[in-house]
């Protein structure tokens, strides 16, 4: 570090030397999904830290409405394959993150606090005075390299799929125009060509932009020489152009990391995509072809099981997952008991299969099948319903519509279609009754939709009138309605439950064993010197037994929320 900052945007490595990491900045972009989307996604990461009891700091990072939450690890930091895969599971949750600084660990650097941001404005902290100095001295000691792990549990994922971990067999070659993939030049697809069109408005993240682009131009077989020609005049890449302006070229390096990607696992586009693509919308199709069959009893829950089977599958690349209930549970924001129920409507109707059993500590594996297709009524328009699933899941997973306490999941999917409604200003829809045609969408009586609707308009849910367009946030209606931190609480007594689980199933692994045993030694509670995978009489010791020699399972709660370091937290959630 300089001893005077630069005046110029300018950034931190996250990792030293050893290319493990020291900082972790989770970054979220307001540029795909708009400033609100990124000031949520880091309002609930923030939630789940305090609720883990780590310090992080929480920052604006420019006049765009980007946000950064950092923390600090203590040494020796995290290994940069534990951080990737944390990285592609909090996409999982939230959209807005931006995975590439915390997946490359060579050059992953982010603006840090006070830096400036190259439309104006600097990266500045949401906490002032007392607060933030508070902030920051807790910050000073690291936290343990376990917060890894500890959010791992707290967001339930899929797996990356194997191809991930291993290179294509598309070679990259070079000849004189340069280096390019082994394979057939092919002329641009109409997305790639789009972003070479498209000129950056402000807040568009240009870095981005730029590897979309050359991303698609590699895929298409281009060479470094296609992107030169192109970096000279085409729009979208004015980030390019701008570098070698100022004498920084970083032309080279920017195609090498764009033919690096894809030639392992680049994601297909909207032309050249995987079976597994159209499977998968082939079955979202069926989920939203008929949505009044979800105003059925137990009919909202079936939705999102579905709609969160649907976003996992995607992630996973594969219809077949390994997922217990309690993770599905916490992906559709229903409860455990509800999953497990459901899912047997779910395979008598078709639309699922029970591959395996689960055993032991080892979830079930599940498919979804593209015959539910014949359990919708009549045949959808193509592609009616793609693409929506994690928008939708996003929505109705949300704390205000938290079964009990909150406004439910009927209110949810009520308040899913009035929203439409009130954005269809140009289509069929206008100069219909809002409650007629959300009654028709949703399949609940007109009088109970009527009344969902007053509801909303009294908590500013909706717009009271075409005058009054502002909308109370979710997060504050959940707040006042005693709801915030439903999820949370539903992830924490699943992360115990799991535990408790695991530790029982290894205790009787032990007992079982011939000859003779030794005991283990537990960790002492709030040391955290071992991970979450750690085997849990290795971190617990022998599970407690009453007088009577039975599991004593109440202590055992007590002694796995102690050794998560979460105890107030976790106890209430439990009890």
């Amino acid at each position: 570090m300089p001893t005077t900052a630069p005046k110029v945007p300018w950034a931190i490595h996250l990792t030293a030397a050893d290319h493990r990491f020291r900082l972790l900045a989770f970054d979220f972009d307001s540029g795909p999904h708009g400033a609100d989307v990124a000031a949520g996604d880091a309002h609930r990461l923030c939630t789940v830290l305090d609720e883990l009891g780590v310090a992080h700091l929480h920052t604006a990072s420019g006049p765009a409405g980007g946000q950064h939450v950092w923390i600090r690890l203590a040494d020796p930091g995290a290994s940069a394959d534990n951080v990737r895969t944390l990285a592609h599971a909090l996409r999982q949750h939230y959209p807005s993150l931006d995975t590439s600084p915390l997946t490359n660990p060579a050059t992953g650097a982010v603006r840090p606090p006070g830096a400036p941001h190259r439309n104006g404005g600097y990266s500045l902290p949401h906490l002032l005075g007392t607060a933030l100095s508070n902030t920051l001295k807790r910050m000073s000691s690291g936290a343990p390299n376990d917060v890894v792990e500890w959010l791992l549990a707290r967001h339930p994922h899929a797996e990356l799929s194997k191809h991930h971990d291993h290179p294509r067999t598309v070679r990259i070659i070079e000849d004189q125009a340069g280096p390019h993939l082994d394979r057939p030049r092919r002329p641009l697809s109409n997305r790639t060509q789009a972003l070479l069109g498209t000129t950056p408005t402000p807040g568009t993240d240009r870095s981005a932009l730029a590897h979309s682009i050359l991303l698609g131009m590699a895929k298409a077989g281009h060479s470094l020489l296609d992107v030169e020609t192109a970096v000279a005049s085409a729009p979208g890449l004015v980030r390019l152009r701008d570098d070698h302006d100022r004498g920084r070229d970083d032309t080279t390096r920017q195609w090498q990391r764009a033919l690096d990607v894809a030639a392992r696992f680049a994601p297909a586009s909207a032309d050249e995509r995987a079976p597994v693509d159209d499977e998968l919308d082939h079955v979202e199709t069926a989920v939203m072809a008929d949505p009044t069959r979800w105003a059925r009893p137990g009919g909202a829950s079936d939705e999102r099981i579905l709609h969160a089977l649907i976003v996992l599958a995607r992630t996973a690349r594969t219809r077949t997952l390994d997922v217990d209930v309690r993770r599905l549970a916490e992906a559709a924001a229903v409860a455990a008991s509800t999953v497990s129920r459901r899912l047997r409507v779910l395979m008598g109707e078709g639309w699922v299969t029970r591959v395996n059993e689960g055993s032991g500590t080892r979830a079930s594996t599940w498919e979804l099948n593209l015959a539910s297709i014949a359990a919708t009524q009549g045949e959808p328009a193509p592609g009616s319903g793609t693409g929506i699933s994690r928008p939708l899941l996003a929505h109705h997973t949300h704390d205000v519509w938290a079964s009990r306490t909150g406004l439910g999941s009927a209110a949810a999917r009520i308040h899913w279609e009035a929203l439409k409604f009130g954005k269809s200003k140009f289509s069929a829809r206008r100069g219909k009754n809002m409650i007629s045609v959300v009654s028709e969408a949703t399949g609940y009586a007109t009088a109970t939709v009527a009344r969902t609707l007053d509801k909303f308009r009294d908590l500013h849910l909706l717009p009271v009138s075409s005058a009054i367009t502002s909308i109370e946030p979710m997060d504050r209606i959940a707040l006042s309605l005693g709801v915030a931190g439903t999820a949370a609480a539903r992830a924490s007594r699943h992360l115990i439950d799991r535990e408790l689980h695991r530790w029982w199933t290894e205790e009787l692994e032990w007992r079982s064993r011939r000859g003779k045993k030794r005991g283990v030694r537990a960790t002492p509670p709030g040391a955290l010197a071992l991970p979450i995978t750690a085997p849990a009489r290795a971190r617990y010791g022998r599970f407690p037994t009453g007088d009577d020699g039975r599991a004593d399972y109440r202590t055992a709660r007590d002694v796995v929320g102690t050794s998560l370091g979460n105890v107030p937290s976790l106890n209430s959630a439990a009890a």
